[in-house]
């Protein structure tokens, strides 16, 4: 079967949504932030050698610090800011920045935000054993600091990341994955950690448990919407404020929502299938580019994330209002309008 794909009058600078992204509040604007970022570099400056190269590194090459956030604006949705939400936080990020190096060893990256990765630099021994490190420190803050009900919530995430990361290598150019495949994974991969950085803040401030619930929702709401914005990206970013090629995802043999609407749609559907058989090549983008903006799946996969963060923010319905609470309010619209 084969297709005109016709011109339209979307195109990808449609989806390159106008509102500052997430890295417009830089940690000026939130003072708390400060406070975490220097007890990173402090865990950070303890390593030795090519380890603590290789985490300074990752340290300063940005990064939107939403996880830590997310763990004191929680905390302080419920009391005055504690050394134990800080702690939680520097937590919650250096187990992030453990991921993020291990998924460039598993997927081959050479760039992480527009930068050389550890393990194109160094090697992948190098990477994961940086990695491992970070994920030692976390846990050593969490155990120094008897945060057990947080290491609880952040253990589950990396035990559910893991299984993330199984399930999208198994089924890599797996041309079936369903709605429902998808939002098991993303959940796994993005979801759980933001949801358990949630909780964890909420529980350093002795949050009643239906709070902690009702954050730890939110913030599995917010990754889900989080997630999808990012496979968005892949097809209608600036590679040079994502620092990665266009479809490089879809290159990698990762089925996102996207191309999950454009194989359900009834028209562009049955070509997409018969197109995408063969492993995706950066030729065959152009023509995958034009059948996402002519199918309107694009625009269908950011409904879906508009949906996510509104079921999200009715999570917060609940809480107390406060400034945090309003914080929280505004990192949701600011997930679903960024542009790297």
């Amino acid at each position: 079967m084969t297709i005109l794909l016709e011109e339209s009058t979307h195109s990808p600078e449609n989806f390159l949504y106008s509102t500052p992204n997430l890295n417009d509040k830089s940690p000026l604007f939130f003072p708390e932030l400060l406070l975490v970022e220097e007890r990173l570099k402090q865990t950070i400056d303890k390593a030795q050698g090519m380890i603590r190269q290789s985490c300074s590194q990752l340290l300063t090459s940005g990064g939107k610090r939403l996880r830590p956030l997310l763990t004191l604006q929680s905390g302080m949705c419920f009391g005055p800011l504690n050394t134990a939400t800080i702690q939680a936080s520097v937590a919650a990020e250096l187990i992030h920045m453990a991921s993020l190096i291990h998924d460039d060893v598993i997927d081959h990256s050479d760039l992480r935000r527009g930068l050389p990765t550890i393990n194109s630099q160094q090697d992948n021994l190098a990477a994961v054993l940086t990695g491992d490190y970070l994920f030692a420190e976390a846990f050593h803050i969490l155990s120094s600091h008897q945060l057990l009900a947080s290491m609880n919530y952040l253990v589950e995430a990396i035990q559910a990341m893991c299984t993330g990361e199984v399930d999208q290598a198994n089924r890599q150019f797996d041309l079936s994955v369903s709605e429902n495949d998808y939002f098991e994974r993303i959940s796994r991969k993005t979801g759980i950690l933001l949801a358990s950085s949630c909780r964890s803040g909420a529980a350093t401030a002795s949050a009643s448990n239906e709070d902690i619930d009702r954050l730890g929702n939110f913030g599995m709401h917010l990754g889900y919407a989080y997630q999808i914005i990012d496979d968005l990206l892949d097809f209608t970013g600036d590679p040079q404020q994502t620092g990665k090629p266009v479809a490089a995802d879809l290159i990698n043999g990762h089925i996102t929502l996207p191309i999950i609407y454009l194989l359900k749609h009834p028209l562009y559907g049955p070509w997409a299938g018969e197109f995408l058989q063969d492993k995706p090549t950066p030729e065959k983008i152009p023509k995958i580019m034009q059948a996402l903006i002519s199918s309107e799946a694009l625009d269908e996969a950011f409904s879906t994330a508009l949906t996510c963060v509104e079921t999200a923010l009715s999570y917060l319905e609940e809480i107390s209002a406060c400034p945090s609470k309003t914080v929280l309010t505004q990192l949701a619209a600011k997930v679903l309008y960024r542009n790297s």
